[in-house]
């Protein structure tokens, strides 16, 4: 069985910033998964985090200020008080343990964790996701995707590939991948 150990800093930054484009990331500031401890100093434009603890799967995400304030009013059980559309990056995918409810940590019983490609999200202001009436709600399919957000809006998921594949749009064993453990944050 293999060990499991807490990233240190130097690797919980690394694996922040995968989430992003690199014009990106360079300039981001990086906080720890508990969204308060500044990991690394950077641009109030884009703040990174590495993938929260507990997962099976890397989920890293970088996010500008309108979807960090509407994920901070939505886990503090608050309506988003957003007035514009905020965007994220999550370009290694990520593997989530309820589709249906944004903050279940663990999978309903008899369901696993579902995987999700390397992908962007949009989050949007109150009264206005009529917009995304339409737009199916499957992460497998590749294809853009709703996802239901309990007392917000719901978000807008834009896949860059499918699950199991890139953001280059190749496997995660392949070549431009090589040395990313997709499921230990740790060996990134």
């Amino acid at each position: 069985m293999a060990e499991h150990r807490e990233p240190t800093k130097e690797e919980k930054i690394k694996d922040a910033l995968s989430a992003a484009p690199s014009y990106i990331a360079e300039r981001a500031t990086v906080l720890d998964s508990d969204m308060k401890t500044v990991l690394r100093e950077g641009s109030p434009d884009w703040i990174c985090m590495p993938t929260p603890p507990g997962k099976p799967g890397r989920g890293p995400m970088c996010l500008d200020p309108t979807w960090m304030q509407f994920l901070e009013e939505v886990l503090q059980g608050k309506t988003p008080t957003i007035d514009r559309i905020g965007i994220s990056y999550m370009l290694i995918g990520e593997t989530g343990a309820d589709f249906d409810d944004f903050l279940a940590k663990q999978p309903p019983e008899g369901k696993d964790w579902y995987k999700a490609g390397p992908h962007e999200m949009f989050c949007f202001p109150k009264g206005t996701g009529h917009i995304l009436k339409g737009i199916g709600n499957d992460p497998s399919s590749g294809e853009p995707y709703v996802r239901p957000i309990k007392g917000a809006e719901p978000m807008l998921v834009v896949p860059i590939a499918k699950p199991g594949q890139s953001a280059c749009g190749c496997r995660t064993d392949c070549a431009c991948c090589q040395g990313l453990d997709d499921s230990n944050p740790a060996s990134f």
